[in-house]
């Protein structure tokens, strides 16, 4: 008998919610310390405009450390605040013998005494003029797994529009391209059902709680904490827009819990909170990845790095010219398609070149960019190059050449299905078979892989897991293997394809 309950909350009321916006008034650090359990703790009293974040930034300490009576995101004037006393103004060691008496005028006792273990920020510690290297953040305290794995799931279902679908024959006809917002993450769902079933199979008891949050509201995510009981998880996977992922995040941290972004790429959502999950591979992971296939297949090659000088681009940018001038094996050239369009005739002064793209202007001309660019490149008859991009071109852009990327030994992150992988093509008929068609993106497969690996992991390790994640991908459509970056967990594996027989294959991984 399977031991599977699934829990369909739909959060419907509305509820005003206050945020504090960031604040501008200056923060002056405080000279007052309190010793609690062997640690001590600087005393801040909150001025009218400032948030725990400025606040935290002043006394130079991760603001997840700071402790506070009330929800950090409703400080008032008055409130108190206690930060850990890092060195970074003095020397703590000899005040660590030495405890300072609480002052009689004001009790400064948080309601919840910070832990004896808390995450060190990744700078110098600083005592004199003496430096020394920080240990590297630890991951925080969770509590007991239970024999039942309680997982939430936060994302638009927009039950609310089931109303608007039509099925009449005149509407599948005439406008069968229609998109409904209520199917656009629904194979994420289906995903995640199918990972849950060959775990119940599997012996492992879960309950799933499903809240719906198709609002871009925050306080729809704050009030779904509460009414609908998802503190209570063991883990929270989250597919939700920017401004309700951070809320929801926030919130997570507050309760203790992990949270699990599916389709983020901005590292920045790991950088303080020690308690996000970020499932797609860093910048700094692609380029990685990418600079290795390079190093290894294309021996001694030059390597052009085209862009634009775009804002979008600059991430990128920065992180391949760091990587490269840190391993100082691979030649490279900075190539701005925007200021200069020569490139066959650069190209033909360095034959048998590797091009890697991360030109980014915008939809529009980026598709007029990609067909410009393969034609220079395949019009150059000896010594044709090695075309590198991050994004697939054989998914973002329906009329591309695959003849071209095939003369050009394109690579790749693929992001489709590879017919020559047993695993996918197991998951495909497995998907059949349980709804009847093929998914339609890769949100099905990231919904199953995070999933089996996630809670799998924590059914095998149960909390442990969240202090040695690391594990096996073998089953998964896509690699996984999560390591601490910044604060928080961050898959660190992505898996390089190139173009062979007009199909993406594989690149084994170094």
């Amino acid at each position: 008998m399977k031991r599977f309950v699934l829990t369909i909350v739909l959060t419907v009321a509305s509820v005003a919610a206050w945020c504090q916006a960031p604040g501008t008034t200056p923060v002056k650090v405080s000279n007052e310390t309190q010793m609690l359990h062997g640690r001590k703790y600087y005393v801040h009293i909150v001025e009218r405009g400032q948030t725990v974040y400025s606040i935290s930034r002043a006394y130079k300490v991760q603001s997840y450390d700071a402790v506070t009576h009330v929800d950090i995101h409703f400080l008032h004037a008055g409130d108190t605040v206690w930060l850990p006393y890092r060195g970074q103004f003095g020397d703590d060691q000899q005040e660590a013998a030495a405890p300072k008496s609480e002052p009689a005028a004001r009790q400064t006792t948080p309601k919840n005494e910070p832990a004896a273990q808390q995450p060190t920020p990744k700078h110098a510690k600083r005592t004199g003029v003496t430096v020394q290297e920080s240990k590297p953040a630890a991951p925080p305290a969770v509590r007991k797994v239970g024999r039942t794995l309680k997982v939430a799931l936060m994302m638009p279902l927009h039950l609310n529009q089931i109303d608007e679908i039509s099925t009449t024959k005149f509407d599948i006809e005439q406008r069968g391209k229609r998109s409904y917002r209520q199917f656009e993450f629904i194979e994420f769902y289906e995903g995640i059902r199918m990972a849950l079933d060959k775990l119940v199979g599997q012996g492992v008891s879960v309950e799933l709680n499903v809240v719906d949050v198709s609002a871009n509201d925050t306080a729809k995510v704050s009030e779904a904490f509460v009414s609908h009981r998802v503190a209570e998880s063991d883990v929270l996977i989250a597919l939700l827009l920017r401004e309700c992922f951070d809320k929801a995040a926030d919130l997570a941290r507050e309760a203790g819990i992990y949270i699990v972004n599916p389709m983020a790429t901005r590292s920045d959502i790991c950088a303080e909170n020690p308690y996000v999950v970020k499932m797609q591979p860093s910048t700094a992971g692609l380029v990685t990845r990418l600079l290795n296939n390079v190093g290894t297949e294309c021996q001694r090659a030059h390597l052009y790095i085209i862009h634009s000088g775009a804002k979008a681009e600059r991430p990128v940018l920065d992180e391949m010219k760091r990587q490269l001038d840190a391993r100082g094996d691979i030649r490279y050239t900075l190539f701005n398609w925007s200021q200069n369009a020569k490139l066959a005739t650069v190209l033909k002064k360095t034959p048998g070149a590797a091009v890697v793209s991360i030109y980014d202007q915008g939809k529009d001309q980026n598709r007029v960019f990609v067909g410009n660019l393969l034609n220079r490149l395949t019009s150059l008859k000896q010594g044709t190059p090695v075309l590198y991009t991050l994004g697939d071109w054989t998914r973002e852009y329906g009329d591309v050449d695959f003849n071209q990327l095939q003369n050009l030994n394109y690579h790749t992150f693929a992001t489709g299905w590879d017919m020559t992988n047993d695993v996918h093509v197991e998951f495909l008929k497995d998907f059949r078979t349980l709804y009847g068609n093929e998914p339609t993106s890769p949100l099905a497969a990231t919904g199953y892989d995070l999933t089996m690996y996630i809670v799998g992991g924590l059914h095998r390790k149960g909390a442990d897991f969240w202090n040695a994640p690391g594990g096996a991908s073998e089953g998964l459509t896509q690699p996984i293997h999560l390591v601490r970056s910044g604060a928080g967990l961050e898959n660190d594996r992505a898996m390089i394809y190139r173009m062979q027989e007009l199909v993406l294959v594989p690149v084994s991984f170094k």
